[in-house]
């Protein structure tokens, strides 16, 4: 992908998981990566990981929620790099809980990291692109749970339906800097937090054999499925693209439904 060799590309929620597979790819494909993620020994961790692989890469501690902490973010790549081309706005954390039960405590964590976080990313990352005249692609992950949801999880599809919305409206209101805005909309992804919930299931290899069933490709997605898409958005061969919004599911929330028997 010699479309972002050289480009500096800020992934934020880069510490593990989908985050850590695109910021990974981005640097195997040469570019400047800069590791935003709210943990410091696992920015560290990844920093040394693709430096020891000869890739350029730089850890920056980032709280998301923070308007002090993403301008801090900025102006230390800024420094460390110069400019920036690309972000990914990646951060965002998952909890489903009834809306019996949830509290405003919840509903706060979770609005203020994946929608909150990708406004303050978004807001602060284009001042600095215009400032530089970088023309640059912003790419939002949200979720399949932006169309197709289920039960107990209000909080995070408002949040990933407000990313989608938002990412229309940055592409309109960005459009005239050169600056475009696409969201990617992963489904069910094998990271941690995948093998995670299918450990706490009573029979993990019959759940994981139902997921399955439910892709169209047979498989679910890898971080490097989502990778391989963000880094398309990101390069000239997407310069015409934005305002879009691209579901990477294995054709999971095309189904109406899913019967055996018929």
């Amino acid at each position: 992908m010699n479309e972002v060799k050289d480009k500096v590309v800020i992934v934020t929620g880069a510490g593990k998981g989908i985050g850590e597979g695109i910021a990974t790819y981005f640097a195997a494909c040469g570019a400047k990566v800069v590791i935003a993620t709210i943990s410091n020994q696992e920015g560290e961790e990844l920093q040394k990981k693709l430096t020891d692989k000869g890739y350029q890469a730089y850890a920056v501690q980032t709280d998301v929620c923070s308007e002090e902490s993403v301008i801090n973010m900025v102006a230390k790549t800024e420094q460390f790099f110069g400019s920036i081309d690309i972000l990914v706005n990646n951060a965002g954390i998952t909890l489903f809980k009834s809306i019996l039960e949830a509290t405003l405590e919840d509903w706060d964590r979770v609005i203020n990291t994946d929608l909150r976080g990708v406004f303050l990313c978004t807001k602060y990352v284009a001042q600095s692109m215009i400032k530089h005249a970088s023309h640059g692609s912003i790419i939002n992950i949200s979720s399949n749970h932006a169309f197709r949801t289920l039960p107990d999880t209000e909080m995070y599809a408002a949040a990933k339906g407000g990313v989608n919305a938002m990412t229309r409206s940055m592409a309109l209101s960005l459009g005239k800097y050169g600056i475009r805005v696409n969201c990617v909309c992963p489904g069910f992804t094998d990271t941690y937090h995948y093998q995670n919930w299918l450990a706490d299931k009573d029979n993990p290899s019959q759940v994981e054999a139902d997921v399955v069933k439910l892709h169209a490709t047979g498989k679910i997605s890898t971080p490097l499925d989502i990778a391989h898409m963000v880094a398309f958005l990101a390069g000239e061969a997407s310069s015409n693209i934005t305002g879009g919004e691209f579901m990477v599911d294995g054709g999971l929330t095309a189904g109406l439904y899913h019967a055996d028997k018929f």
